[in-house]
């Protein structure tokens, strides 16, 4: 695959911290990386060491975790620790100034980003810029501010192929339920990042399972070949 979009093949992040449910999606094989956050970590109780390393006993694809820091330098020495523990991690980057500005510094020294906390198109625009392989607008959480976090996406989309910004992934996160995953896709994310609970409503409608409910009832009636 071309260096330059080695990024397009990941399409669904699972978002969790959580061992167990990770093991479970991952088994699937549909998917593509895992999104954590300061918040799911500390609940789980656990440095992020002991996470990253958990996941990996089954899962080598992308990880993310967040820097944090109020300053460029801060949020580019949080990040680059991260990048020592495991080189394949996707490190989140606040995408506000010092964060945008740390990306600028931190992927030419091969540090992978992913540009979060975004809700401005022109954000999103910035990051692209800056060079960031992944961005993360939050969709869910947009909504619950009454803003269109859908419409945002679309307006992003736009922003980056119309600056041919063609090697940065579009995911839409701060996901809360199957319809949020569909009409994001369809206004022009690239990939989405959802909670166990999404994944599996994604999995399953209950008119499928009514049916195959039948299916098994009516294929015990039929007679042994």
């Amino acid at each position: 695959m071309n260096e330059d979009r080695w990024m397009m093949s990941f399409r669904l992040f699972l978002d969790s911290a959580e061992k167990e449910e990770i093991r479970d999606a991952v088994s699937t094989g549909l998917v593509d990386g895992v999104a954590t956050n300061p918040q799911k970590v500390a609940e789980g109780g656990k440095s992020y060491r002991r996470v990253v390393e958990e996941i990996r006993e089954f899962f080598d694809g992308p990880i993310a975790v967040q820097a944090v820091g109020r300053t460029t330098e801060e949020v580019c020495t949080c990040a680059r620790a991260l990048h020592a523990m495991d080189p394949l991690l996707a490190v989140k980057i606040t995408a506000n100034r010092a964060g945008l500005a740390a990306v600028k510094v931190l992927v030419p020294e091969g540090v992978r980003t992913n540009a979060t906390l975004i809700f401005n198109p022109a954000q999103a625009l910035l990051a692209g810029l800056a060079g960031s392989p992944f961005i993360s607008p939050f969709v869910g959480r947009a909504k619950m501010a009454g803003a269109d976090g859908v419409e945002a996406i679309a307006d992003m989309r736009k922003l980056l192929d119309a600056f041919g910004l063609d090697r940065t992934n579009l995911i839409a996160a701060s996901i809360k339920d199957v319809d949020q995953v569909v009409k994001s896709i369809l206004a022009g994310a690239h990939s989405v990042a959802v909670p166990f609970s999404v994944f599996e409503a994604m999995c399953d409608h209950p008119l499928t399972s009514q049916g195959l409910d039948g299916f098994m009832r009516d294929y015990e009636k039929i007679p042994e070949s």
